[in-house]
């Protein structure tokens, strides 16, 4: 994937969950195949960040420099950077810097697109997908005032849209709806209360912070559908901050802080009050991180092994006797006579010795603070526009997207399955959709020359690569099938209501999965296909095109040859296919299948390269005094170079073909402009490198890009010939 997942939904304990995928647009909906009971971090709802296009929730800033580094916008912003300046900070480049294909690359082929544009009002990053998503939002919106499309789900659609822009009725309830279940919290009197309102039925899916249920396939099984129980959502992101806060955790504590602060008062609270419940709550969460896989830990390639944990019903229960483990699962519906995932079983037995009545206090604090954060992005318009300061103050955004833009983002995230089948209905293409399937097929039969040819793996684990490859399904466009939406119905309802029947209907149709078959025919609802994003699904060993990349700089029909083979040829398909063969994609077989095919000696080279790639990506400074994480990249960075070589293995084939054409386009579409806190979050939370050094790092291991521009030692961009990588 492009950009900003973690692979397998195993990996929700963090905010970004999804698959190992790699597009621009960035979308963390919870889908039926996922469906999480726990309340989800505030950031998740933000619609003042325009999240469910560009994710900016997780862009960062350091409440210590919020107001020089940011506020001061007349300051100028040097952040360095060795060998290569980053210039995704806008503030580094300007009309005098020197922009010289031997030394820096992706400034060469990108300062005039990043002089001429600017990070719009409520994001803190800009590339050429979020423009390919405003594209298909702009569609999207359209469609949302459009009465010629009918049907239940684009009425459904519509609904809520219209719900979600009432402003009149939304400041009419304020925070009154939240009202009766916090005053449940706070009369909490014991820990038994605080069991009571976990596991009866009229309360069971607003209270849990504790644990997460999601049905998906599992790693032993990807055919059914199982049971995964999962650590939750941290309010300050990474459990290692819990440990040793940095200026990433100091962020996220006083957003969620300053925005609780704002909003207990509505409910009763005074502001001392409300300052003592939270950090009781972050000392709860504290006692739950210590158990909690931190960001470098689910990078790590033992990671599956980790998780890999199969019980029964009795051997989960068995880990909890203080704890309501056994009544939440029944009283929420995900009692089954099936397989059980438990992520981490030592949560579990921590959580059970910590569920004490010698710390009601600080759970209940939890619960309140969780509860008053979860829906405030569906409130009135006062804490709307607060939101919307916060998010500036802390995020380094500026301004606002419009009402219509905020709404449509919340329509995407809520109603995934009905947006889908109302966009489809309206711009789906049989012809696009055959076109992109035959370019899949031509990237696939060039990997296999790749696997055929390599010169260090055994021809055993070449056979074994290749039979991956060849089973490797190819979904595009969008699926015939979607969920089912046809018991939703919002009718008379609030906003407020409106979301939860919706959050409702998700859970129940989750819960009929559960030792199901999965349902291969519906890939979409892993990944919604309106994203301008792609990506690899090692369970079901499929690459997945969605229509919404389908547009804009990435495809079109009067594309030349070498931009076609930069777009997708290396950066889209190419670095899906990719996937199966990188360090996490390698650990699954053919058919989906969590295994080690790869014969040891075999492993044992992959894992050089992989080290080698490793050290690397250590020794470059990607701005100021910070390095680059390999082990954080390996697995994209690997994409990334093996999707174009993938590329100019096929570009070999065309006579007269344009190199330097060729570099220029793949470089134009690694481009980004991001404030300092997006670099600085992406750069120690996220397995995708920083855009600029997407570009220069891949295009520095081939010899086609030293002949294109005449590259020579002592250039920046030179990398001797020993010191090269190529995985594959």
């Amino acid at each position: 994937m492009k950009k900003r997942f973690i692979p397998l939904t195993l990996a929700a304990c963090t905010i970004m969950t999804a698959f190992t995928g790699c597009g621009a647009d960035t979308n963390g909906e919870t889908t039926a195949s996922s469906v999480q009971i726990d309340t989800q971090s505030i950031a998740d709802d933000i619609a003042t960040a325009d999240l469910a296009e560009e994710d900016v929730h997780s862009e960062i800033v350091d409440t210590a420099t919020a107001s020089t580094a940011e506020a001061d916008s007349d300051s100028e912003v040097v952040t360095g950077g060795s060998p290569w300046i980053d210039s995704d900070i806008k503030e580094n480049v300007t009309a005098d810097t020197v922009a010289d294909p031997k030394d820096d690359f992706h400034l060469y082929a990108n300062k005039d697109w990043i002089l001429e544009n600017d990070i719009p009002e409520g994001t803190t990053s800009w590339d050429r997908g979020s423009a390919r998503s405003k594209e298909v939002k702009k569609q999207c919106m359209d469609l949302l005032k459009d009465d010629s499309v009918e049907g239940h789900d684009a009425e459904l659609v519509r609904t809520y849209n219209k719900l979600i822009l009432d402003w009149d009725a939304r400041n009419k309830l304020g925070v009154s709806e939240l009202q009766e279940k916090y005053d449940k919290i706070v009369n909490a009197q014991s820990i038994d209360d605080i069991s009571k309102l976990l596991t009866e039925e009229d309360t069971v899916y607003d209270f849990n912070h504790f644990v997460k249920f999601d049905v998906a396939v599992g790693l032993n099984d990807p055919g059914k559908n199982i049971v995964f129980i999962e650590t939750p959502n941290l309010m300050l992101d990474d459990s290692a901050e819990y440990a040793n806060r940095t200026e990433l955790g100091d962020v996220y504590y006083g957003y969620n802080k300053e925005t609780f602060i704002y909003m207990a008062p509505k409910l009763g609270m005074t502001e001392e009050e409300a300052d003592k419940c939270f950090d009781d709550a972050i000392a709860f969460e504290t006692k739950l991180a210590s158990k909690i896989y931190t960001t470098e830990e689910q990078y790590a390639d033992d990671y599956y092994d980790k998780v890999n944990n199969e019980m029964s019903l009795d051997e989960v229960v068995s880990n909890c006797n203080n704890f309501p483990l056994n009544d939440i699962i029944n009283s929420s519906g995900f009692a089954y006579d099936g397989t059980y995932l438990v992520t981490t079983p030592d949560y579990l037995k921590n959580l059970d010795e910590i569920y004490t009545e010698e710390n009601l206090n600080e759970i209940k604090s939890l619960m309140i603070v969780d509860y008053v954060l979860e829906d405030v992005a569906y409130l009135d318009r006062d804490t709307y526009e607060k939101l919307t300061e916060l998010e500036n103050n802390y995020f380094g955004s500026e301004g606002s997207v419009s009402d219509e833009e905020m709404a449509c983002s919340l329509v995407k995230k809520n109603l995934p399955d009905s947006y889908q089948k109302v966009y489809v209905e309206k711009y789906g293409s049989e012809e696009d959709k055959q076109k992109m399937e035959d370019l899949c097929k031509m990237v696939i039969d060039t990997y296999r020359e790749l696997l055929s040819e390599n010169e260090w793996a055994s021809d055993e684990a070449k056979k074994l690569a290749i039979e991956k490859l060849d089973n490797m399904k190819v979904n595009v466009a969008y699926p015939d099938k979607f969920n089912d939406t046809s018991d939703i119905n919002i009718e008379g309802c609030s906003l407020l209501e409106a979301t939860h029947q919706i959050k409702l209907n998700k859970i129940k149709e989750s819960i009929k999965c559960m030792g199901k078959e999965k349902d291969t025919e519906n890939w979409a609802s892993e990944f919604p296909v309106t994203i301008c994003n792609a990506y690899y699904s090692p369970q079901g060993n499929s690459i997945n095109m969605p229509i919404g990349l389908f547009g804009g700089e990435f495809y079109s029909d009067d594309m030349s040859i070498e931009e076609l083979y930069a777009s997708i040829g290396a950066y889209w398909v190419g670095h899906e296919v990719s996937h199966a063969f990188d360090r996490d994609g390698a650990q699954f077989d053919k058919d989906g299948n969590f295994r080690d095919w790869m014969p040891e000696a075999d492993k044992e080279e992959f894992q050089k390269r992989i080290d080698k790639m490793d050290k690397y990506l250590d020794s470059l400074i990607a701005f100021g005094d910070e390095h680059f994480i390999g082990t954080n990249n390996d697995v994209e960075m690997t994409a990334d170079m093996t999707g174009l070589q993938c590329a100019l293995k096929m570009a070999s084939k065309i006579d007269g073909f344009d190199y330097k054409k060729f570099f220029i386009k793949y470089a134009q579409l690694q481009v980004n402009l991001a404030s300092y806190n997006s670099e600085l979050h992406e750069l120690t939370q996220d397995m995708h490198p920083l855009a600029y050094s997407r570009t220069n790092v891949p295009v520095q291991q081939f010899e086609e890009f030293y002949d294109a521009f005449d590259v020579k030692e002592g250039d920046n961009m030179y990398l001797a010939p020993e010191e090269r990588i190529v995985v594959w």
